[in-house]
């Protein structure tokens, strides 16, 4: 895009997540719109694109507040922890848990008895503040919480004696998210200083929306850059759903369910069981495909090929449905950059990058290239699993995960 006309321009991406492709398009002087489903993310996109809205002063101020009030409830909670155990935490958890979610249930403790006194006390500290400060706050809280909880990424949330490590009987929590604050407030006060002015007069719009719902108007894009969720079985919504529960984001798993069901892409054990699921748009190499994938282990029944090719068939129907979307909202020769990676399912690879190409033609997009922006993904967990390549025992194939980025044009 010119740099003497950005400011006319608009930069989307329909699967926002927190906001790094908004705050480029804002440092480089354009218009920016992102859409995403996951209350968590928004939280955190909008904290940053309405960072130069904060006053650094008063933030500063608070954080330093936080941190002594915070503090000084840590050496009590730990004395009392030392010197009595559970028994001598439990009136002052007992009463900090009416502002604790209320329908969060884990196999687990999620924090231990400690640490959650901590974390309530640390959250209901923050109801006074004004709305853009303490959306800060929640973002620093939900960006440590599993630093100190006992859950872990491996890659995927699990409990950490799962992954192999000990529980956490106690940490603190404020220093670890005044760490966070103190970043915090050190990019908001680079971001004003350098690009202040022009990005407070950018439109910039982090939208709690399914992309599917988008309202952009037609040919008013200039620039689509996106990676939405890849073909891999990780629930997107639910590795964030201590933080949509303890942060308050949802009122219940009533609205987790609906974030589930608007997600790109179908969680597989939501369609598993369902009816064979097919393409809804003709594209006969990927139906043939699908079709191979459902003949594999029919034995296992869900959990084998048949499941699999519902879970397959769903991702692309999404996948066709954003493109229709890409075609009608870009500017002519206008841009879209799509990253996406390939996956392995019952030991057939899908070269997603490919597919979408010749979806996307199917459309009328111009494909420019397909260009490798990393040539090695972690993911060994998932080459290697049974679900991925067949029954245990089967001879697995050796094929690498990547990202790519898919470079069309209107």
């Amino acid at each position: 895009m010119p740099k003497n006309s950005r400011s006319q321009q608009q930069v989307l991406d329909p699967f926002a997540g927190v906001g790094t492709t908004m705050v480029e398009a804002l440092k480089a002087g354009c218009n920016t719109i992102g859409y995403e489903i996951n209350p968590f993310a928004v939280l955190a996109a909008r904290a940053k694109v309405n960072s130069v809205d904060v006053s650094p002063q008063r933030l500063a101020a608070q954080v330093n507040d936080f941190r002594s009030v915070l503090e000084r409830f840590e050496a009590e909670i730990d004395r009392r922890w030392a010197e009595g155990g559970r028994d001598a935490v439990a009136e002052v958890l007992h009463t900090l848990r009416a502002v604790g979610p209320p329908y969060f249930r884990s196999r687990i403790p999620f924090f231990s008895p400690p640490i959650e006194a901590k974390f309530l006390y640390a959250l209901s500290w923050t109801a006074s503040l004004l709305e853009i400060d303490r959306a800060l706050f929640l973002a620093a809280l939900g960006a440590t919480m599993i630093s100190y909880s006992n859950y872990s990424y491996e890659p995927s949330l699990s409990s950490r004696p799962g992954a192999g490590k000990p529980l956490i009987e106690n940490a603190s929590v404020v220093l670890p998210v005044c760490r966070k604050l103190d970043e915090m407030l050190e990019d908001i006060e680079w971001a004003q200083a350098k690009f202040g002015t022009a990005w407070r007069e950018r439109q910039r719009d982090a939208i709690h929306a399914s992309y599917f719902n988008s309202t952009v108007p037609a040919g008013s894009v200039s620039l689509l850059l996106t990676s939405p969720p890849y073909m891999n079985n990780y629930h997107y919504v639910r590795n964030t759903r201590p933080q949509l529960h303890w942060l308050g984001l949802i009122d219940g798993t009533d609205d987790l369910r609906e974030c589930e069901q608007e997600s790109f892409g179908k969680f597989w054990q939501t369609v598993r069981q369902a009816p064979g699921i097919e393409l809804d748009f003709e594209f006969p190499e990927l139906a043939e495909k699908i079709r191979y994938l459902r003949g594999l282990n029919i034995d296992r029944r869900q959990y084998g090929g048949p499941g699999w090719a519902n879970y397959v068939a769903g991702y692309f129907n999404d996948s066709n449905r954003f493109l229709s979307l890409v075609k009608r909202q870009l500017a002519p020769e206008a841009r879209a950059i799509v990253v996406v990676g390939n996956s392995i399912i019952q030991g057939v690879e899908f070269k997603v990058e490919d597919l979408l190409a010749g979806m996307a033609e199917r459309h009328g997009l111009k494909v420019e290239g397909i260009r490798m922006v990393r040539t090695k993904r972690v993911g060994t967990s998932i080459i290697d699993s049974s679900v991925r390549n067949g029954h245990d025992g089967q001879e697995k194939r050796k094929t690498q995960l990547y990202d790519a980025a898919l470079i069309l044009q209107a």
